[in-house]
């Protein structure tokens, strides 16, 4: 929820479309790229309320649709049943490398090429019969490396009839390198047990062998018997020395540090668009004078397509809110819509902040409402209890909208970022167990490199006594001392 309202990217987006063979509409449901549709009267929210699949267009003109969809991060584009662009918002511009006057009317085809097209045609044919749909895909950030993006493949619809669609790509390049250093620390955890495993099994092993071997020690006898009995236990030290050493070598990894050479093995890479640069806000920065692209208009780019942009808004899988001064909500598109149906709320458009939210939440906002009103976009993270008590996290930015430069309110955005909190959660617990994993690996392994020198000692000070009669028993006593010293050291490895 935002200071401008409830609002979330969910994780179950709702589809109104037209199916054939039916005659009533009807609501795909689009859930971690997987599909479904229902009758419109029987799909219903949590707590049974029912979800109406519309937005208010209440005091929202045509500059007020494209400053809202151009302040997104996420890159929108929307494209007619012919596959031809009907609107791109700035981010979605600046990364195709052209105008968002110039895009308009241009064939997919010709922006994304022959072989990108092919790979994603099944879907785009499945958002034209109504059904959406979500993918991975990587991009070239334009400097030679890569950024992850969620795809969504979303029918944007008029009275039912489904015109067109959006792609609308949102950035999770963060959250997926998250993912794949846990996944690094969890094999080199796993490396790190193996070795103590084996290192244990083989301790445990020649601690036995030390065991039987001192006993012989506490036994004498005389001549050359003796010296070859000295000779044979210094031979069996040896050879337990070189079971320590040998017991310790793990199997290689599948790569220099134990990781996963490609962590986004599944990712289906669909387009040779460079994606720009972007700053803090996530916003595309701005071009160099050499490479800048004009900005039309808003007539020009809306053209009288109101309508058919004001479809692309409400239709998103994105959560939008549209704020006026006074703080009395104008606009909640249908998933900011869903989500508060979702929490009780089923009217708010027209009403103030006060009479939608409580007074906690309120005051720790009133900072951020503030600072948008006063002309500074807020980006703030906010955590919260959802109905069914679980932990949600919110990444939220607030974005002044202005109107012959003078801020008149707020954009709000709130972007559902459990899945990357809980990943960094996931990411400090496990650098914290590899790094004592680590520590506890130090000390095992110079209590491992003592023991093998306590061997190594107790074995010359045996071929010693082999050869030399005089100071045998000074010699045998101080091998015991060492050999009862590396057995100590095993028993504390085990």
């Amino acid at each position: 929820m935002s200071a401008f309202g409830p609002s979330r990217t969910p994780a179950a987006t709702l589809l109104k479309g037209h199916y054939p063979g039916s005659d009533h509409a009807t609501i795909g449901l689009s859930l971690e790229g997987r599909t479904w549709s229902a009758p419109r009267d029987v799909l219903k929210c949590s707590g049974g309320v029912m979800v109406e699949p519309v937005g208010s267009f209440d005091g929202l003109d045509g500059s007020s649709l494209v400053a809202v969809l151009d302040s997104l991060p996420e890159l929108v584009s929307f494209w007619d049943r012919d596959q031809r662009c009907v609107f791109a918002n700035a981010a979605a511009a600046a990364a195709f490398g052209r105008s968002a006057e110039g895009l308009q009317g241009v064939p997919l085809v010709d922006v994304l090429g022959d072989h990108a097209v092919r790979l994603i045609r099944s879907r785009i044919l499945s958002a034209l019969e109504g059904v959406g749909s979500e993918q991975e895909r990587a991009l070239s950030d334009g400097e030679g490396g890569l950024r992850q993006y969620r795809t969504t493949y979303t029918p944007v619809c008029i009275d039912e009839v489904v015109i067109g669609f959006a792609i609308v790509l949102i950035d999770i390049t963060e959250q997926l390198n998250t993912q794949a250093e846990v996944s690094r620390n969890s094999t080199r955890i796993a490396r790190l047990a193996e070795r103590h495993g084996l290192m244990v099994a083989a301790g445990t092993e020649v601690l036995g062998r030390l065991r039987r071997t001192l006993d012989e020690l506490h036994t004498s006898g005389s001549g050359d018997e003796e010296a070859a009995r000295l000779r044979r236990l210094a031979q069996e030290l040896r050879s337990c020395t070189c079971r320590l050493r040998e017991g310790t070598r793990a199997s290689p990894a599948a790569s220099g540090d134990g990781t996963v050479s490609n962590p986004w093995s599944n990712t289906v890479s669909t387009s040779r668009v460079s994606v720009a640069a972007r700053n803090s806000e996530g916003m595309p920065l701005s071009p160099s004078p050499s490479t800048a692209c004009s900005q039309p208009s808003v007539s020009d780019r809306l053209a009288g397509l109101e309508a058919e942009v004001f479809a692309l808004l409400d239709q998103l899988p994105i959560v939008i809110t549209v704020w006026d001064r006074t703080r009395s909500l104008r606009y909640a598109n249908r998933a900011a819509e869903a989500f508060m149906a979702s929490r009780g709320i089923t009217r708010a458009t027209g009403r103030r902040l006060e009479q939608i939210v409580g007074e906690d939440f309120l005051r720790v906002h009133e900072r951020y409402a503030e600072g948008v009103l006063r002309g500074r976009t807020q980006s703030f993270h906010r955590r919260q209890i959802s109905p069914d008590g679980q932990e949600q996290h919110f990444q939220v930015r607030y974005v002044p909208r202005r109107a012959h430069g003078e801020v008149i309110g707020a954009f709000a955005y709130a972007c559902d970022i459990t899945d990357a909190v809980r990943a960094a959660e996931e990411l400090i617990a496990a650098r914290s167990a590899y790094a004592a994993r680590q520590e506890r690996q130090v000390i095992e392994d110079r209590l491992h490199e003592s023991i093998l020198q306590e061997l190594f000692a107790a074995a010359m000070l045996l071929d010693a006594a082999a050869r030399s009669r005089g100071d045998m028993l000074a010699r045998l006593n101080e091998a015991r001392t060492y050999l009862q010293m590396a057995m100590d050291g095993l028993a504390q490895l085990s």
